[in-house]
């Protein structure tokens, strides 16, 4: 095991309107987000916060790239989470997912569909502000106006009734 590993913190939007990033004293800790979590944290205070961040070079932005992005989606939609995640949350998981051979990458998220999906590819992660997530779950999607299953992972809408697809906790 190496010991001198880097510690590399990827931050969802909650992590930013905590102020997360200033609270880091370590220099040796990497912090990372996303162009789409940026463009989340919208109020004076919080975009001020998270400017002098950036402006002192404590947070880098990076774009998960084009592969690592399908095989997170791809996870996504086998455990039956796509259904509940935003492309931000899945552009945090993919760019966790993307830097984890370069360190002990840790999220930061309050977001359970976002810790589920991390849980299930590997990734550790913190909440802030809740207890996070106690064990993994998986999910089926399906109608419940008809009763309709979906198997195609990608569906929001049912193909037989045309009422909004939601998710549901699957059973062993």
């Amino acid at each position: 095991m190496n010991l001198n590993k880097k510690i590399i913190l990827v931050l969802d939007t909650s992590a930013f309107l905590a102020k997360y990033h200033l609270q880091i004293s370590k220099p040796d800790i990497e912090i990372y987000t996303t162009t789409s979590v940026v463009n989340e944290v919208r109020d004076k205070e919080n975009r001020e916060a998270l400017n002098i961040g950036l402006s002192i070079g404590r947070v880098k932005i990076v774009e998960p790239n084009s592969n690592v992005k399908n095989i997170v989606l791809d996870k996504a939609r086998r455990i039956g989470e796509k259904i509940s995640l935003s492309s931000t949350d899945l552009d945090i998981a993919g760019l966790a997912y993307m830097l984890k051979d370069q360190g002990k990458v840790v999220v930061i998220t309050d977001d359970y569909s976002l810790q589920n999906l991390l849980y299930h590819l590997g990734i550790s992660f913190k909440p802030l502000r809740t207890h996070g997530i106690e064990r993994p779950r998986k999910y089926i999607v399906y109608c419940k106006a008809c009763g309709y299953v979906s198997r195609d992972r990608d569906e929001e809408f049912c193909p037989i009734c045309g009422a909004k697809l939601v998710r549901r906790k699957q059973f062993s």
